[in-house]
């Protein structure tokens, strides 16, 4: 009763923050949510976080809140990095559209026989784009680019044997050319493992910020100059309105299906997810495990934006007495623009 009182306690203190974020937004953006013909895709701002980090996670199907025991547990449940003993490192990278680059980096390490602690960053970067204006249509021969960054912290504890959970604090920077928007958000995250069956049970609230605005050099404009008097009118910066960044509620499952096998191992898993600026979907993902050796995944995200559903990848582990190292890749199709590709390498000293 202790183990299933803390859990319960977690989820309410959850829900309240959850609630007292979304009663801040003003009645007039309220009505428009609430109406059936809004989608809210392109609501706010900061939508590199998103993405899905990691192949692994990526091939299934982005259902990884319930497993999470890999660094790349720093972006999908902080809680899930005390499932890892020792010192982990990893990095991951995704080949967008146009030249875009997604990037992942995680370190996690011990503080204590209960506690762990990771830091971590998020990087969006769009390359050099020329810039062209209506007049030179084929470009000036500037260019400027778009980057978004965030840098995380996050430390996680064991309550008991059986429920673990994790805080993150992050900056988040996002520029477009010279004007830029910064700020603080926070996720929390809980892991419940009842004892049986493998099974594990996951709460995630991400990206918990006061509203955002956008500010610098490219929003100002300059006074224009009086033909005949010759005087020049003053400058006017123009003001932006506020944005969020995407708040995003995990709810996700997992369980061993084939388990106590010295060649086999099947896990299967499954997440809701619910954000502020993308449809409600629920993901779906299964891993079979050879030996310990190769592992071969496939997911599928139903409900989720048309341009993708289904995911798949493969993964090669190696063990020694004293380190694990893992190499993940994933393919993740788009409707319209092709395979989106991701590789993660990841090694665990013990």
């Amino acid at each position: 009763m202790k183990h299933i009182y803390l859990y319960g306690l977690s989820l309410l203190i959850a829900a309240v923050v959850g609630q007292d974020l979304f009663a801040q937004s003003e009645t007039e953006f309220r009505e428009i949510l609430e109406s059936k013909e809004f989608s809210k895709v392109g609501v706010g701002t900061g939508t590199f976080l998103n993405i899905p980090v990691g192949a692994r996670a990526t091939a299934l199907g982005s259902s990884f809140s319930a497993v999470a025991d890999d660094p790349s547990a720093l972006y999908w449940n902080p809680a899930g990095i005390t499932q890892m003993p020792g010192t982990s490192i990893s990095g991951s990278y995704t080949a967008l559209f146009a030249g875009i680059n997604h990037s992942f980096s995680g370190f996690t390490f011990d503080i204590s026989d209960s506690y762990k602690v990771g830091i971590s960053a998020v990087a969006l970067s769009s390359g050099d784009i020329e810039v062209t204006t209506l007049f030179e249509d084929q470009g000036t021969g500037g260019f400027y680019s778009a980057t978004d960054l965030a840098i995380e912290a996050a430390i996680a504890g064991e309550l008991t044997d059986q429920f673990s959970f994790g805080a993150t604090g992050k900056v988040v920077s996002m520029s477009v050319a010279d004007v830029s928007a910064s700020g603080v958000a926070f996720d929390f995250g809980t892991l419940y493992d009842p004892g049986f069956l493998g099974l594990k049970i996951a709460f995630v609230i991400q990206n918990l910020s006061a509203p955002l605005k956008y500010s610098g050099p490219g929003l100002l404009k300059k006074g224009r100059t009086d033909q005949e008097t010759g005087n020049r009118g003053a400058d006017v910066e123009l003001e932006t309105n506020t944005v969020s960044l995407p708040l995003i509620f995990r709810a996700g499952f997992s369980t061993d299906l084939i388990r106590g096998n010295e060649d086999h191992a099947l896990k299967g898993m499954t997440q809701f997810t619910t954000t502020s600026n993308q449809p409600e979907h629920v993901g779906l993902g299964v891993e079979y495990l050879w030996k310990d050796l190769l592992a071969l995944r496939v997911g599928y995200q139903a409900g989720s934006p048309k341009a993708y559903s289904l995911t798949g990848g493969v993964g090669v582990v190696y063990e020694s007495g004293a380190f694990n190292a893992n190499l993940d890749y994933a393919i993740r199709p788009h409707q319209n623009l092709g395979l989106l590709n991701t590789i993660t390498a990841s090694i665990r000293l013990r």
